[in-house]
């Protein structure tokens, strides 16, 4: 770079034409890291967690059924318990098994009443999932259980990332338009000084 004189040449000031570059790049950085804390981690950074209970929590089946069955996220390491209580104690029939993300626990006939189903299993991922679920036996007069389960299924999509695709396009398109603008200010200045 060529150092003019400032006097003989006040507008080609090497100050003048300092490089604008540094500011833009923190810009964009600063906006992709703002992106980057503001955007939700997709489930598979997540722990695995129950998705689906047949019977569903909190709904109401005409009849015990004769097998629970609970599905996690992601698939199951190891079951440490399942058990099936109601109104006359345990109604657990043998041990739960495992079908990839499925706990399956065979059950014994039961009264009609309030049942709760326990489990502590361990994830793929090492982590414990626990809880319980609550559901009545007995004459229905609003959704069943089963009923509920499928909603529960069909709504259990999760993060699929297109909010946060929409948004990273946006904050990419945002921050390549002011580039552009920056950059025609930055020419058009330079040529008319020319």
């Amino acid at each position: 770079m060529r150092y003019l004189d400032p006097l003989t040449h006040p507008l080609d000031h090497p100050l003048d034409h300092a490089p604008r570059r540094p500011a833009i790049l923190a810009l964009v950085v600063a906006l992709l890291a703002a992106l980057a804390a503001w955007v939700p981690a997709p489930p598979a950074a997540a722990h695995d967690d129950l998705v689906l209970s047949d019977p569903a929590d909190s709904g109401v089946v005409e009849e015990l059924p004769s097998r629970a069955v609970l599905t996690l996220s992601g698939p199951v390491r190891k079951v440490r318990e399942v058990t099936v209580t109601g109104p006359e104690g345990d109604v657990t029939n043998g041990a739960p098994s495992v079908y990839g993300a499925e706990v399956r626990q065979n059950l014994w006939a039961g009264p009609d009443g309030d049942y709760v189903i326990a489990y502590e299993v361990v994830s793929s991922d090492g982590h414990e999932v626990t809880g319980e679920i609550h559901f009545e036996v007995g004459p229905t007069s609003g959704p069943t259980a089963t009923a509920i389960a499928r909603e529960q299924a069909e709504g259990s999509g999760g993060w699929d990332g297109s909010l946060g695709i929409l948004v990273l396009g946006g904050v990419l398109v945002a921050g390549a338009g002011g580039l552009v603008v920056v950059r025609r200010r930055r020419l058009g200045g330079e040529q008319s000084r020319a």
